[in-house]
């Protein structure tokens, strides 16, 4: 008979595979092996058992980027330039890669989205999780971008709040296209849009650009 670890792995790549509401629960018992007395003894209800599926392999989703964010701030905020900080303390900690490291399953990202779109549906927690994971990746960008300005790293004429939003939505746009395609390599296109973002914020880069760049390209 199966664990309840392994009935619970059993049941995420079911509903990877078809959704929550297209997988009955005699399907569940009778994929498990079990009656259905068993499948009670283990879960309360069905429902139960697809609210500890969402704790054990979606809420990891939101909540493991932010802590690798958190320990990268904490341990290299001294150390490294405010560049290099971003890659570390913001970009890399979102691969989906990380995730599933996390969860220790390769998983299909488009089949993970639609399960993930489905449970912010069925679960009102999901919809909460997402928000403040969002929130909390705009508090840390903008804390990371602040302390390079500090630093004089990045240029003050830049509105903080604006930029960030505008990450975010950028960030949003490569989930899209993994939706679309999943062999989208998420930490290259994190990368160039790094490689952007500090060619456009830096103090070098910046001067660089307002005084050799676009105005002079385009006069």
């Amino acid at each position: 008979m199966k664990t309840e670890h392994e009935i619970l792995e059993m049941a995420f790549a079911m509903f990877l595979e078809k959704g929550f509401s297209e997988v009955s629960t005699n399907e569940l018992i009778r994929e498990a092996g079990l009656t259905k007395g068993g499948f009670y003894y283990s879960f309360k209800s069905r429902e139960d058992l697809d609210q500890r599926v969402v704790e054990k392999f979606i809420h990891p989703f939101f909540t493991k980027p932010v802590e690798k964010m958190q320990e990268a701030w904490e341990e290299k905020r001294q150390d490294i330039p405010t560049g290099e900080l971003l890659w570390h303390g913001f970009f890399m900690p979102q691969r989906f890669v990380n995730f599933q490291n996390a969860i220790g399953k390769e998983i299909a990202f488009r089949n993970f989205y639609f399960l993930l779109y489905e449970s912010m549906k069925k679960f009102p927690e999901v919809g909460e999780y997402f928000k403040e994971f969002n929130t909390r990746k705009g508090e840390i960008l903008h804390r990371i971008l602040e302390r390079g300005q500090m630093r004089g790293e990045v240029t003050k004429d830049i509105d903080l709040e604006n930029y960030v939003t505008m990450i975010l939505a950028m960030q949003d746009g490569i989930l899209a296209l993994k939706v679309l395609d999943d062999g989208i390599d998420d930490e290259e296109k994190y990368k160039n849009i790094q490689k952007q973002m500090w060619k456009d914020i830096s103090t070098e880069g910046y001067e660089k650009y307002r005084d050799g760049g676009v105005t002079s390209a385009v006069s």
